[in-house]
């Protein structure tokens, strides 16, 4: 496993790096291939807010969207001035550190960040050693107008510990049969544009993104990727109504040179082009009663060296909701909507350079009922959602066409979700908060030879419960419980394994303000000392296990001025 941080939202299990999207300043990152998104490249400094959409994301941002959408929006240059450095260190010989700052001359706001990432890591050759840099500015031409320009850059190295099997795993669980590493090294640059006057708001953001990731394995791996990509939003806004329009477009480039220990070279080039436009409007029937609607139709085109042929799809998704607040407190919703995902370039093209011409665009239909509402003192948020997916794109072992690992495939019929999602948040005293979750996923495979099998990588059950109290206006303290319930390993479609262990990890959290510009915390994540995994496949005899780390303690300060 790479150190890039996978996000699951709903069970989509082993796909979920490309059924969710990461939007990032209102740009998807989400890469052509199958590779996730390196997360960590992005600074928590930097960071302005993060909005999760678990539903309901494809007319706005388009492909990607079967399981949602992660939002993040990175600061602008707008705010007080500051100058801040934080210093962290933990276990395993753990050291970050951050200089940020934002000041203003005249219209301009200027902003950055430099960052620096150590950690030796849990498990032998389980390193990571990273830097990161953000410089930006934003010009407030007059009161309309106003231009932001960013520049992000990113590099690290890290060990690729490698799997273990269940013999390994009692012997040390620490340990690396590998001495494998990879490095990433990346370049993001960004030219946004707000214009807002009255009732009418213009946003426009162009990125150019680059990243060489080289990964030194049993195949000596080289990929280049070269993104160009341009999202442009308008919103009126009336007493009444909000409506957006937009268009976004993505000129995509992924070329790699793989070199084996066998003796084998393969040069691989694939470019991916797409443009969408979408409509989507939010009107007030009543004073309590909201119609949301919107419709989305995108053109995506592949394009592969190694091939003669091209692949085009044309795909339409739409989406409506009704949105009533029944008292000042409470509102419910209903809704549905459609959601799609073209093939990445992996599953497109297999590694023996098969090109699957028949393989077509995945598409879901979601109908969610929801309400939020205060009961009490306690604050409610629950919702109860069917997801039927169509042309679910899966690995078909059985097809040697595509090589050793399997052709990946659609399948024939419908499969089906069914979840449930409630929160609750209750403030006891005036400085003791509760908040607790509770998820609920049946998520099951309905055809072929596998049909009425568990998908494997989603567990059913999942739950948090978290406390905050702050004794003194100085002192704050936080206590998390997490408990994930058991599920098949992944690709163990068969069902034919035993289940990975259900597992519960506790986090504690202490800081204390010494004034109002110096601030020291600390902590112990996994406190019970639980072993368990971040991540367990199947090798088709048997799983493989990559350990999470056990018990770990950090302490760190920042000092803002």
């Amino acid at each position: 496993m790479g150190n890039a941080g996978v996000i699951d939202i709903r069970g989509q299990g082993a796909t979920a790096t490309s059924n969710v999207a990461i939007i990032l300043d209102g740009v998807k990152m989400n890469p052509i291939d199958m590779s996730a998104f390196n997360l960590y490249s992005i600074p928590i400094e930097t960071v302005e807010k993060i909005e999760v959409i678990p539903s309901g994301a494809s007319v706005v941002y388009g492909d990607n969207t079967v399981g949602g959408a992660i939002n993040i929006i990175t600061k602008d240059g707008t705010g007080k001035n500051y100058l801040s450095f934080q210093s962290e260190g933990g276990s395993d010989n753990k050291l970050n550190s951050d200089l940020s700052f934002n000041t203003s001359t005249g219209k301009f706001n200027i902003f950055g960040s430099v960052g620096r990432k150590r950690d030796d890591g849990y498990r032998d050759n389980g390193y990571l050693d990273a830097d990161d840099v953000t410089l930006g500015t934003r010009l407030q031409l007059n009161e309309n107008n106003a231009f932001t320009l960013k520049y992000d850059y990113h590099r690290d190295r890290m060990g690729l510990a490698g799997p273990l099997n269940d013999n390994e795993i009692e012997e040390d669980r620490t340990q690396s049969l590998s001495n494998q590493w990879a490095k990433n090294e990346s370049n993001r640059f960004n030219l946004g544009y707000n214009y807002k006057k009255n009732n009418l708001e213009i946003i426009n953001n162009a990125t150019y993104y680059k990243k060489d990731t080289f990964y030194a394995t049993y195949s000596n791996t080289d990929y280049y990727t070269d993104n160009f990509s341009n999202d442009f939003k308008m919103k009126y806004t009336t007493d009444r109504n909000q409506l957006i329009l937009g268009i976004d477009l993505l000129d995509g480039k992924l070329e790699s040179d793989t070199d084996s220990t066998f003796g084998m070279y393969q040069r691989m080039k694939v470019k991916k082009q797409s443009i969408g436009g979408f409509i989507s409007d939010t009107y007030s029937i009543t004073e309590d009663l909201d119609i949301i609607g919107g419709v989305r139709q995108q053109y995506t085109k592949f394009k592969y060296s190694v091939k003669d042929k091209d692949k085009e799809y044309d795909t339409t998704v739409y989406n409506l909701a009704l949105n009533y607040k029944y008292s000042d407190t409470g509102s419910t919703f209903i809704s549905y909507g459609t959601d799609f995902r073209t093939p990445s370039t992996n599953e497109l093209l297999s590694s023996n350079g098969y090109l699957n011409t028949d393989i077509k665009p995945q598409k879901g239909a979601n109908f969610e009922v929801g309400l939020k509402d205060y009961i009490g003192d306690t604050f409610i948020s629950s919702s109860i959602y069917h997801k039927i997916i169509k042309d679910e794109i899966y690995l078909d072992k059985s097809n040697s066409s595509g090589g050793y690992y399997g052709t990946n495939s659609n399948y024939d019929e419908d499969n089906r979700k069914i979840g449930f999602e409630i929160l609750a948040e209750r403030k006891l005293m005036q400085n003791f908060t509760l908040t607790g979750s509770y998820s609920f996923v049946q998520s099951e495979i309905n055809t072929g030879e596998d049909k009425g099998n568990k998908t494997p990588g989603v567990p059913e059950n999942k739950f948090s419960l978290g406390a905050k109290y702050e004794p003194t206006d100085k002192i704050r303290t936080n206590l998390l419980l997490n408990y994930v319930g058991s599920s098949y390993a992944f690709s163990d479609t068969q069902n034919i394994y035993d289940k990975v262990d259900s597992y519960t990890t506790l986090d504690l959290g202490v800081s204390y303000k010494v004034n109002s510009y110096f601030n020291i915390y600390g902590g112990i994540k996994n406190l019970t000392n639980e072993k368990y995994y971040e991540h367990v496949g199947n090798y088709g005899y048997g799983n493989y296990y990559y350990p999470a780390p056990e018990r770990e303690y950090y302490i760190g300060f920042k000092y803002v001025m």
